[in-house]
């Protein structure tokens, strides 16, 4: 995993980064899956990749509920939106 963090309702997030020249494929989307909460303990299991996802890999992730942040989302973030912003996460201490 690229990033392990606890936010401020202590949930466990994980966080791995692809950057590809192309879409991100189901199998990298269901090696994290196998991954994220069974060995890390994500409560928040997050993969980035900035060229964004196959429709394969969006149906793993919304299968196992997996959050996928692609180009558009992560340049929100980047330009200061809060990540829970851009992706429709309750954060309870706001």
């Amino acid at each position: 995993m690229d990033v392990t963090a606890r936010d401020n309702d202590n949930r466990l997030l994980i966080l791995q980064c692809k950057q590809y020249q192309s879409p991100v494929g189901s199998g990298h989307v269901q090696k994290f899956n196998g991954t994220a909460r069974p060995h890390h303990g994500a409560d928040l299991p997050i993969m980035i990749a900035l060229n964004g996802f196959t429709r394969p890999a969006t149906d793993v992730a919304q299968h196992h509920k997996l959050i996928l942040v692609g180009g558009p989302e992560f340049k929100q973030w980047a330009h200061g939106q809060h990540l829970y912003d851009v992706l429709g996460i309750r954060n309870t201490t706001q």
